[in-house]
């Protein structure tokens, strides 16, 4: 692989990309991801959508996002961002990483069912909603919200709250929706 640097640009084979700071926090030392890719994926994206879990994706805006390890990741056709990175090694290892979906993706494309429908994930609100609302503290939170915004950025399971009845049917829907779109399992 080629490691170019021309103007803060990073160039590979296949993509290039630049860290550029987050602009609500100029002192951070965390930076967001801006990888161009040198071969459009436009008609790739409804298969990606069909592969990354609890993703958002409307089949025809040319976007899929979706939250992963605590990182807002944002595929277009022509590019990927990626928020939150430590520095250059972690931006390399995570367009690395997506490149790979990619390429993964392109070579199974025949096997893959696309995402033809609007396929939206679920919000820290829908998830806070099914919690008991009690703000107990038993998860480790301080609050039932601040528990929901771990579950959502996969960090715990939802079954991990102690005041969760996995019994309940409604619950185990929910747990079962919650798999599906690629959350953490267990309790």
């Amino acid at each position: 692989m080629s490691d170019v640097l021309v103007g803060g640009i990073h160039r590979r084979d296949g993509y290039s990309f630049q860290l550029v700071n987050i602009e609500c926090m100029p002192q951070s030392d965390h930076y967001n991801v801006i990888m161009a890719l040198e071969e459009p994926i436009d008609d790739l994206l409804p298969y990606l959508a069909a592969v990354l879990p609890a993703c958002t994706y409307v089949h025809g805006t040319g976007v899929i996002n979706l939250m992963e390890e605590g990182h807002i990741v944002g595929i277009y056709g022509d590019r990927i961002t990626i928020t939150d990175v430590t520095g250059l090694d972690d931006a390399q290892e995570w367009c690395e990483r997506y490149v790979a979906r990619i390429e993964d993706v392109r070579r199974r494309k025949d096997s893959i069912q696309p995402v033809e429908r609007r396929q939206v994930s679920l919000t820290v609100l829908e998830i806070y909603r099914r919690l008991p609302q009690t703000n107990c503290g038993a998860c480790g939170d301080a609050t039932c919200m601040a528990f929901a915004a771990r579950v959502f950025r996969r960090e715990v399971p939802f079954t991990s709250c102690p005041e969760i009845r996995p019994e309940d049917p409604e619950i185990s829907r929910f747990v079962n929706q919650l798999a599906a779109q690629g959350f953490p399992a267990g309790s």
